[in-house]
């Protein structure tokens, strides 16, 4: 059973408390979980049919394979302002159903009461906030995208070292915002708000937090590898261009990453819970250290 810590705990103390937690939140959290997947899957399956030509990629014009004949059909599709509104209804529905999700496992963490209802009510208070968030992280990309582009129109010699440097500058800079929409949901904060406590509380801990994320990335890099290895495998018996073949993978990938889809939050709330402990022991002390100076 999940027990909120109320000491910093080793990387591996992290990492249990964020597996106990998904475990003991998964009751809660599948069904939003599962919402986030169909949201992404069925569009995706329905384009995989049309590219194997199950489905028509036009109305009223005969399926055929994909070929260099249905190229342009092809392109048509992508560029397709319906395709584009698809694509951003699917965002806008997934970072719904994901920060339902997280305010679950939340509840569940801190033992309060939560349901179905009031959580994806509270989702769609704070979403447009992560929207706004998104948007200013979109931007800064954008910036750093222009910049860069600059300097290689500049022709420099020294290019490639400042694809290097700014390389790991941006690898740092994401390692102490990564938070930040995490903070959002669990703290209620504004989207600038939220980026500020991320910066705050991962200063001093950067390769901490890289390391419990990098051994959470293996353990979901081990469940995709098995899961691709099964699908393919189901795949490639039942005909991988079929209809069955490719909707048995899909609904294998599906039910994975429905049980999946909490884990990750999870130990994020997990690690964030242990950072807050940390920077709270952190200023005790300061504070403690301040007032016997005086």
């Amino acid at each position: 059973m999940y027990t909120r810590p109320t000491e910093p705990r080793s990387i591996g103390g992290v990492l249990d408390d964020g597996l106990r937690l998904w475990r003991d939140s998964l009751a809660k959290t599948w069904p939003f979980a599962l919402l986030a997947q169909l949201v992404v899957a069925v569009p995706l399956l329905i384009l995989g049919f049309k590219l194997q030509g199950a489905v028509p990629l036009v109305p009223g014009v005969t399926p055929r394979p994909l070929s260099p004949a249905n190229a342009q059909a092809i392109l048509d599709l992508f560029k397709s302002p319906a395709t584009w509104l698809t694509y951003l209804g699917i965002l806008v529905l997934t970072a719904l159903f994901y920060t339902a999700l997280v305010l679950r496992i939340a509840a569940v963490a801190s033992a309060a009461v939560s349901s179905l209802g009031g959580a994806l009510s509270s989702a769609l208070r704070l979403l447009p906030r992560l929207l706004l968030q998104f948007l200013l992280f979109l931007l800064a990309t954008v910036v750093v995208g222009v910049a860069t582009a600059l300097v290689a129109a500049a022709g420099s010699r020294a290019v490639g070292l400042v694809y290097i440097i700014l390389f790991f500058v941006l690898v740092f800079v994401f390692g102490r915002v990564f938070f930040a929409s995490m903070v959002l949901i669990l703290d209620d904060a504004g989207p600038a708000e939220s980026i500020a406590i991320s910066w705050r509380l991962t200063r001093g801990y950067w390769w901490r937090c890289a390391g419990i994320l990098l051994v959470l990335f293996i353990i979901g890099l081990v469940f995709s590898l098995v899961v691709g290895f099964i699908s393919a495998a189901l795949g490639g018996a039942l005909g991988r261009s079929s209809f069955l073949g490719t909707g048995v993978g899909q609904l294998i990938s599906l039910l994975v990453n429905t049980v999946l889809g909490s884990l990750y939050p999870a130990v994020l709330v997990a690690i964030l819970h242990d950072l807050k402990l940390r920077k709270q022991g952190g200023d005790l002390l300061g504070r403690v250290d301040a007032l016997a100076r005086q």
